[in-house]
């Protein structure tokens, strides 16, 4: 975590530079950024449909063993209905195979229902991969778009553009998702504490939190008042560190 901390304050610095040639890029950095997000959303919706898929699943599995158990439960009553010595052990077992075959029945469709919901959300699943794709492989068009631009209009900004791509490689996708979902709402989405003050909003920050800040390196914070990331004294970064 420490380290995927100063990759952000790097990816953070670097998109602020990269941020003051956007003029000459046109909308296309901005359409990045929000491919970005929307890949990060689309990545917690396929997630979602997942994990709905597999509790489906590990119903159906129960239920199944349940009716066994509620068949086998009855064809033992059924049996024991010859056994019986009067009318009155007759109807409490009669009672109690009709119960049986009550929830039998309510679990039998529930378990149709769920099987049908399975289908839609499998076939919802597979949608959302390929909507996923379908984004990534838009966004790795505007990347080379983005490259053509760079290498038309400065040679600086390709560099910086090489290293956020090697940074980019090297930070984990839940940090980064983080940043691209704020980043997609406001420029700086990481910003630096200054004097206990939050540097995107201006806001001081609990004394308590810049403690934890310094001395908790494996956590990344939030400011409770904008939402930006917080990058802490620690791993800022200038621009001779950017390669390093």
């Amino acid at each position: 975590m420490e380290k995927d901390i100063i990759i952000l304050s790097k990816i953070a610095f670097l998109d602020k530079i990269l941020d003051d040639f956007e003029d000459e890029f046109g909308d296309i950095p901005n359409q990045i950024k929000n491919k970005e997000a929307d890949i990060s959303h689309k990545k917690s919706q396929i997630s979602e449909t997942e994990n709905i898929i597999i509790d489906i699943k590990n119903f159906v599995t129960t239920s199944k063993n349940t009716l066994a158990a509620l068949k086998e439960k009855e064809d033992k009553l059924s049996q024991q209905q010859f056994l019986v010595r009067n009318n009155k052990e007759f109807d409490a077992i009669s009672f109690e195979i009709k119960n049986l075959k009550t929830e039998h029945e309510k679990l039998s469709v529930r378990m149709r229902t769920e099987g049908q919901k399975e289908t839609n959300l499998n076939n919802l699943f597979e949608s959302q991969k390929e909507e996923l794709k379908t984004m990534g492989e838009d966004l790795v068009e505007l990347n080379n778009q983005y490259d053509e631009l760079s290498k038309e209009h400065s040679d600086e900004v390709k560099d910086y553009n090489d290293v956020r791509k090697k940074m980019r490689r090297e930070i984990s996708e839940e940090i980064y998702d983080r940043y691209a979902t704020i980043r997609k709402k406001v420029a700086d989405a990481a910003v630096y504490v200054k004097k206990g003050v939050c540097n995107g909003c201006y806001r001081q920050i609990p004394q308590q939190i810049i403690v934890d800040m310094r001395n908790q390196h494996n956590r990344l914070f939030e400011c409770e008042n904008c939402g930006r990331l917080l990058i802490p004294d620690w791993a800022e970064v200038d621009e001779n560190e950017l390669t390093n």
